[in-house]
């Protein structure tokens, strides 16, 4: 069976059991790992690495990403996010992680992130700033916002009806930042 994947230098392939070394790999202690960035292939017992055309794309400024929401705190939210175009599979890119402050969520005054995003929300936003230590997004622009939103009450997805995500497992309602919302 055909098992294929993006990988960078140094992820681990198989082990010497299940495959032998093939095309841009290397073997350390039985063990065999990407010596490239490609994408893995492990077919006929034989564990290689193709460089596909597509070159790796890296996060940079004005780039669309969606992202899910692993940490929040009163200003800022944490997002591990994924470029849209690879959603598409226009592109090939890397899961990086970037922070969403509560200054980029709308317009108006937001006192509290975690009435705007949860723990588990899926958003579409865009990178707005880079610096040495941090990617931040922003959702402020109309096309941007909660693209996927989880019951905080029964952790069920939650449903869009006339821009109200409503729980269709406990019937909780709730008002959040959406995609072309004015």
């Amino acid at each position: 069976m055909d098992k294929k994947k993006l990988v960078l230098p140094g992820d681990y392939l198989s082990s010497a059991e299940e495959a032998e070394e093939g095309r841009n790999t290397y073997m350390e202690n039985d063990t065999i790992f990407s010596a490239t960035i490609g994408e893995a292939n492990i077919t006929n017992g034989c564990a290689m690495v193709n460089v596909t055309d597509k070159g790796l794309v890296s996060p940079h400024i004005g780039m669309q990403v969606y992202g899910l929401i692993i940490r929040t705190s009163l200003n800022k939210a944490i997002a591990v996010c994924m470029p849209v175009k690879e959603a598409e599979g226009e592109i090939r890119s890397i899961e990086f992680e970037a922070v969403l402050p509560v200054t980029e969520i709308r317009k108006g005054y937001v006192k509290d992130i975690r009435d705007e995003v949860k723990m588990g929300d899926i958003i579409k936003a865009k990178i707005n700033k880079i610096t040495e230590t941090d990617i931040e997004l922003t959702i402020i622009w109309p096309e941007y916002g909660l693209v996927s939103v989880f019951c905080p009450c029964c952790r069920t997805k939650m449903d869009l009806k006339t821009n109200i995500f409503i729980c269709g497992q406990c019937n909780w309602k709730e008002r959040r930042k959406i995609p072309f919302e004015k």
